[in-house]
């Protein structure tokens, strides 16, 4: 995640943050995540970006995070993958 998020701010120079919008994979309410780069990396605020395979990603708010940090496996399947994970790249 951290070559993608590094590439995405090289292709956008001007951009000092990158905002994902996406819903909670736990309680399904809107996650705003905000991305910055730091000097040992990236910070996030707002929620959690999690890699859950080579091109997906889920994300989890602040709350859901705090109270269990893992993912869970029981997303609903049959929600659209829109609502269910987010692409980056």
């Amino acid at each position: 995640m951290i070559e993608v998020l590094r590439k995405a701010f090289e292709a956008n120079p001007k951009k000092s943050t990158i905002v994902i919008n996406g819903k909670c994979s736990d309680c399904g309410l809107k996650v705003t995540i905000e991305i910055k780069p730091t000097s040992g990396g990236f910070g996030f605020q707002g929620g959690v970006l999690v890699k859950c395979s080579p091109d997906r990603y889920i994300t989890k708010c602040p709350d859901c995070y705090k109270f269990n940090p893992e993912i869970l496996n029981n997303i609903n399947p049959d929600a659209p993958l829109s609502t269910r994970f987010l692409t980056l790249g």
